[in-house]
């Protein structure tokens, strides 16, 4: 249920922006989710139309861009793509080229607020 959470705090930093700009309509807003950060992307987007409910940003589009599960691995130097599913949480990630679990994550695990479109 941390999707629930997540989509407050992304709820709470629109909001903010809206009354920081003049307490300006929300016509729509673009989130950056990457596929390695556990995240039902469905469920955020459904949490964050429920908490716009009544507010400025009631009815405002969400577009979200998945970003790619990326890992470098320090046994054999590749940088490869991997996917990862909610199931996964607890599995270790490994090189897609070589099997090994010496990897680290440089891109997939955000969940970024990139974008909000007001009308002043």
């Amino acid at each position: 249920m941390h999707e629930f959470a997540i989509a407050s705090e992304i709820v709470q930093n629109v909001l903010e922006t809206a009354q920081q700009n003049r307490g300006g309509r929300v016509l729509s807003l673009d989130l950056e989710i990457g596929e390695l950060a556990v995240l039902n992307v469905e469920q955020v987007t459904f949490w964050v139309q429920e908490l716009l409910k009544g507010t400025v940003a009631e009815g405002a589009r969400i577009r979200v861009k998945r970003v790619e599960g990326m890992v470098d691995c320090d046994d054999c130097g590749r940088r490869s793509r991997v996917r990862g599913a909610p199931c996964d949480v607890l599995a270790p990630l490994s090189c897609p080229q070589c099997g090994s679990f010496r990897v680290r994550i440089e891109r997939g695990k955000e969940c970024y607020l990139r974008r909000i479109q007001l009308l002043r």
